[in-house]
């Protein structure tokens, strides 16, 4: 009883500190989570919590960085990690999209931050002067707000995905575009971004809707964009303008019950049927169809489910038989099945005869492979029955004579089943070729063993022998705020251009051409051989927090020899710790440069042919399904039969 009595007892954070739990300790020192726990254990000055409860205790972030920084513990906390701590210690979750959007109004000088506004928190103002006091202040209100959508359980659409469909909806230079379900702006932006004439959005969360008006109009200063705060189901906006608009793209609500079934039973948007309460994903597909102009393109996210539900077959058989319903494509996903779905639909014009066969893509298909072919059956060019292996044309008559299922997958198996005389041959061409690159990929892979044993040395001898160079970042280094800029770790495994900023202190690492790059923890095993000169704004890069440099001193040590023995020593460790690398404990034969450069291009072709063997498992398992099926069929038969 006394624990659960402890467990509910949370403290209330002192005032102005930001506050990690173990997680993002765990996260920010790129530990697991058990290694927090264990520092806690062994060591008495580990600092004590300061907030939450005994089953999630809350540590000052200030505290947590300098411990870390005095026992040699890499601390990895960009200036939005620092930001999103500092306000989730201050301002209740409930709050912080009200928090958010009035800091965006002190940002664009809409509102002073003194005197405080009516019905705001009076430590609001001292913690938006803090917040803001960067300099980059608008970067920083960027990050805290896609750190906020994040947390509030519906991310924001995925800017590839956004800017997929406003490919899919042709948006360009003259383009007029509306989304009615906006949330803080992405679909507006990726159209902003292709030169939209004019961007519209509505948001019913006044919050969200604040926050996504000062985040387009920071990002876009002089575009035409026009929000309201409106409920765009039940109702425009007081003087929201509805006229029509050449593209409305939407990733909407799911799963709303509450999205205004009674009231709009007898809406005139329901040209296509009434939709179900449990089909409030229809409701938002007919509205966008009622803002387009004749002619105009809607893009739609939608769940995978709504595809097939059967409680929504009627209205999905009407938007076919009308020729509004154009292309249904799969989103990419983790999982064995696409989970969300992209619905492409054109309003008919007047006297244009619609085209009686839909679209369907699958999830194989990457976005600009499907565009291109949604243009090309848009505009008619595709001829009749043709089908790629990852994308296929249905009559709109076959799929109103059963459920109206409009599941991609469901259809191109039975496509790729009904034509294994078309896809057999191209298939077989396309995994000769490959086999073909991979056995001349093979010819330079003869490996012999030596005449006589290979001596070998440690990393720890060549650097002891002055060959090698092992430099890390001062201990007192943050990548969090300065003007230098600093590789850091997530720069490393993403494989991107520093983008940490830090300020000359002693001991500072810059970064050289030749330079070997190495996480020092297991869990982050990629290496980089460094071969750009400069980094921002053209001055060298700095060596972040949890980076190891090698460098080699002389023409003794090859450079890409050296990244392939770290990335071997740390491919093996991984597999059976999760700790650091001891760099000078790393084995390597000792050889010649130029037998290095030999063992260096030896170990590129063997990764070559490892991905081109990772390819032709793909092209093989697709090549036996179409053979084993038309052989089945009588679609095919062995070729000594035909002579």
């Amino acid at each position: 009883m006394g624990a659960n009595t402890e467990d509910r007892n949370e403290h209330r954070p002192p005032a102005g500190q930001a506050l990690l739990g173990a997680s993002d300790i765990a996260r920010l020192t790129g530990v697991k989570r058990p290694a927090v726990s264990n520092w806690r254990r062994r060591f008495s000055d580990f600092p004590e919590p300061v907030a939450g409860a005994a089953s999630q205790p809350l540590f000052s972030l200030e505290q947590v960085r300098d411990w870390c920084r005095t026992h040699g513990k890499p601390f990895e906390a960009d200036e939005a990690d620092l930001l999103w701590q500092r306000l989730r210690a201050q301002v209740p979750d409930v709050r912080r999209a009200e928090f958010l959007a009035y800091l965006g109004q002190v940002l664009t000088e809409e509102i002073p931050v003194w005197p405080y506004t009516p019905g705001v928190p009076r430590q609001w103002g001292e913690l938006a002067g803090e917040l803001l006091s960067g300099q980059d202040p608008e970067r920083d209100y960027q990050a805290l707000c896609h750190r906020l959508v994040r947390e509030r359980g519906r991310a924001e659409t995925d800017p590839a995905v956004a800017g997929w469909m406003a490919s899919l909806a042709a948006v360009g230079e003259r383009t007029t575009v509306l989304d009615p379900a906006c949330g803080t702006g992405a679909l507006l932006a990726a159209c902003l971004d292709r030169g939209a004439a004019r961007a519209e959005g509505q948001e019913q969360d006044p919050h969200v809707w604040r926050i996504a008006t000062i985040l387009l109009h920071l990002r876009y200063p002089s575009a035409l964009v026009c929000t309201s705060m409106a409920d765009s189901l039940r109702g425009e906006a007081e003087g929201y303008p509805a006229e029509t608009v050449d593209a409305v793209l939407c990733d909407p609500p799911f799963r709303d019950r509450e999205w205004g079934h009674e009231e709009l039973a007898e809406d005139p948007r329901w040209v296509y049927g009434t939709p179900p309460k449990t089909e409030g994903e229809l409701a938002w597909v007919q509205h966008c169809l009622s803002r387009l102009r004749e002619g105009g393109r809607a893009v739609v996210l939608l769940p995978a489910s709504v595809s097939s539900r059967p409680s929504g077959r009627r209205i999905r058989a009407n938007l076919l038989r009308a020729g509004v319903l154009r292309a249904v494509l799969e989103v990419p996903s983790e999982g064995e099945a696409a989970a969300h779905h992209l619905w492409v639909m054109v309003r008919p014009e007047e006297g244009v005869e619609t085209q009686e066969r839909l679209l369907l893509v699958g999830r194989g298909a990457d976005a600009g492979e499907s565009v291109r072919v949604w243009e090309s059956f848009a505009s008619g060019r595709l001829p009749e029955g043709r089908d790629g292996r990852d994308w296929t044309c249905v009559d709109v008559v076959d799929l109103l004579d059963g459920d109206a299922d409009l599941r991609p997958a469901r259809h191109l198996e039975s496509a790729r089943a009904g034509r294994a005389a078309v896809l057999y041959p191209p298939l077989l061409a396309e995994l000769s070729a490959s086999l073909e690159q991979a056995r001349s990929l093979t010819r330079g892979l003869a490996l012999d063993p030596p005449d006589t044993e290979t001596a070998r040395t440690t990393l720890g001898e060549l650097i002891d022998a002055g060959l090698v160079e092992l430099h890390r970042a001062p201990l007192a280094m943050a990548a969090d705020a300065g003007t230098i800029p600093a590789l850091t770790a997530r720069d490393l495994r993403e494989g991107r251009p520093p983008s940490g900023l830090c300020s000359e202190i002693p001991g500072l690492v810059r970064i050289r051409p030749g330079d070997v790059v190495v996480a020092d923890t297991v869990r982050e095993a990629p290496t980089r051989v460094i071969a750009e000169e400069a980094g921002q704004n053209g001055e060298r890069a700095a060596l972040g927090p949890r980076l190891l440099l090698l460098r080699p001193v002389a023409d003794g040590v090859d450079p890409e020899f050296l990244a392939g023995a770290l990335a071997s020593a740390a491919a093996a460790l991984h597999r059976t710790s999760s700790g650091r690398l001891d760099v000078r404990a790393v084995s390597l034969p000792v050889l010649s440069p130029q037998e290095q450069r030999a063992h260096s291009a030896a170990a590129h072709r063997l990764r070559r042919v490892e991905e081109l063997l990772r390819e032709l498992a793909g092209l093989g398992g697709e090549l036996a399904r179409v053979g084993h099926h038309g052989l089945r069929q009588g679609d095919l038969r062995p070729r000594e039969l035909n002579t």
